[in-house]
């Protein structure tokens, strides 16, 4: 092993991040045009009356909108995908890229250009991890506003690949409500129905 997962630490032949943070990566990406779009019916705060009392004779009003919501939905969100976008373009020599629009087209725009890079991002930029990290954290902060949790289905068992060296993958195996097949998060190796019986078989006897 020459090299280590930014995100997760785990051994890699080359590059910055392993298949499964990729493969979470993308899906986070792919999901946060959806996300930001959720948050605007959580501009409100929660009902606490006209107004607050904060002592025995000063009254304050209620804030208009919630403050978490509105930095997440007016900068917040875009401009952290637009400075990875920005440092990706840099880190390739490709100069500043073109920032326009309103906030709900520049989230779309960000996430999908750096879907579309994460081949790059995943072998060849270094600040793979930060940047893996720091959209799990963002998406995180505004699923905790919306209420939603993200389904980690059920677990199966662990995964029986097994690598040109004669080493079983084991990474856990997750089922997600509607899914028809089973996606390893490490090796990327894929189950269809057909194959469930033979991964049932093939686990530990520990598990």
């Amino acid at each position: 092993m020459t090299a280590s997962c930014g995100l997760c630490d785990r051994g890699l032949e080359a590059g910055y991040l392993c298949p499964g943070d990729t493969l979470a990566l993308a899906e986070r990406l792919d999901r946060m045009p959806k996300v930001y779009a959720s948050l605007a019916g959580f501009l409100s705060p929660a009902t606490r009356g006209p107004a607050e009392f904060v002592s025995s004779t000063v009254v304050e009003p209620s804030l208009p909108v919630d403050e978490a919501v509105l930095d997440l939905r007016y900068g917040g969100i875009a401009l952290v995908l637009e400075g990875w976008w920005s440092d990706v373009q840099r880190v390739r020599g490709w100069g500043q890229p073109a920032i326009e629009g309103g906030p709900e087209e520049r989230v779309y725009r960000a996430s999908r250009w750096l879907g579309m890079e994460l081949s790059w991002i995943a072998d060849s930029y270094p600040a793979a991890g930060d940047l893996a990290r720091e959209v799990r954290e963002l998406e995180g902060a505004a699923l905790s506003i919306v209420g939603a949790t993200q389904d980690r289905g059920k677990r199966i068992g662990n995964c029986v690949a097994v690598d040109a060296s004669g080493v079983v993958c084991g990474a856990v195996l997750r089922h997600r409500q509607g899914e028809t097949r089973l996606v390893c998060p490490w090796c990327t190796c894929v189950y269809e129905a057909r194959d469930f019986l033979m991964l049932k078989t093939l686990q530990p006897e520990e598990a």
